[in-house]
């Protein structure tokens, strides 16, 4: 099989791989725009009133001497608590700032904080402590509360079993969404990175397909299709081509002169089995010529390579690459 022929099947396959990822694309396009962007964040669900504060100077020195391994202290919101955060030794310690006794984040106190600024008409079903990372938390720290709720949405609020601060909430708008960005960009780690593997190769794949697709175009062309249209426009000049079937049924047509066999016979609607869509590649558009002259037997046999040496000697040809020149007998499977 010769160069281009091989890079016809590649370039076919790779119309492929590019094919179903616009469908993607487009389809994915099409549902973000009718998506209520507002409600992906569940920003209806939760209202969060949790606010962080700059600690005071003076608390802060007061704090350091408490605490000299602290490396960051901030100040939170708590059920309307100031709750202190000190980090230490990578670990977070919460303090109320009146009592400075510590806080532990616990079952209870998460559903209070949820049951304060839940906004749904769910009923609670649920609460876990949740360790691993899913495509729901993955861009959460955790550990993490899970809590479910019996609702329209189906939501699903976090927060942070460290610091009992509210992470996010996941509703069937935010999933849909979410998996439609996906398909979209193509990550299917982390959603939203421009720059993974994934993505890199099919910028090169299309390319690699666009440059492909330049090359296959100028070698489909030959000096002959120009002339063929010539000849058809200008010309007028035609042949006869008489058509036998293997039922012995006979047919005679006008061809015009360079016409393609392949095009000539779909004018009359005699179609010919074709799975490459006339591109020389499948075989199957196999005819024979039964009379031609010599000079036509051996005409751009190159154009046939699908077919070996000893089919091209017999007359086979492929009418998607044979062009009329001349006053043809060809055999094909079925004239009706």
């Amino acid at each position: 099989m010769s160069f281009i022929n091989s890079f016809k099947r590649l370039h076919k396959w790779l119309a492929l791989l590019v094919g179903i990822q616009l469908i993607l694309w487009i389809v994915s396009g099409i549902v973000f725009s009718f998506i209520n962007h507002d409600n992906v964040n569940g920003g209806f669900i939760y209202k969060t009133d949790q606010v962080n504060h700059i600690v005071q100077p003076d608390n802060f020195v007061e704090l350091l001497q408490d605490y000299p391994a602290a490396t960051e202290v901030s100040q939170i919101t708590l059920l309307d608590k100031s709750v202190y955060k000190l980090i230490i030794d990578s670990k977070i310690l919460l303090l109320d700032t009146q009592t400075k006794k510590s806080i532990v984040i616990e079952e209870d106190l998460i559903k209070q904080i949820a049951e304060k600024n839940y906004r749904g008409q769910g009923e609670l079903l649920q609460v876990n402590l949740v360790n691993e990372l899913s495509d729901e938390n993955r861009a959460f720290t955790l550990p993490s509360w899970q809590l479910i709720y019996a609702d329209e949405f189906d939501s699903h609020l976090y927060f942070s079993a460290k610091t009992g601060e509210f992470q996010g909430v996941r509703t069937d708008n935010w999933r849909i969404f979410d998996f439609f960005m996906m398909l979209h960009f193509m990550d299917y780690g982390q959603r939203g990175d421009f720059n993974h593997a994934l993505i890199i190769m099919a910028g090169i794949i299309l390319l690699f397909f666009s440059i492909s697709g330049m090359l296959l175009i100028y070698s489909s062309f030959s000096r002959k299709d120009f002339i063929g249209i010539f000849n058809r426009f200008f010309q007028h000049k035609n042949f006869t081509v008489i058509l036998v079937d293997e039922k012995g049924a006979s047919k005679k047509l006008k061809v015009n002169k360079d016409e393609r066999l392949m095009d000539a016979l779909a004018e009359q609607n005699i179609e010919l089995d074709s799975v490459c869509g006339g591109g020389g590649i499948c075989g199957c558009c196999r005819v024979k010529l039964l009379n031609a002259d010599q000079s036509v037997l051996l005409d751009h046999l190159a154009d046939h390579d699908t077919l070996d040496e000893e089919e091209l000697k017999q007359g086979y040809r492929l009418a998607c690459q044979l062009s009329v020149d001349a006053n043809m007998k060809i055999e094909v499977p079925s004239i009706d």
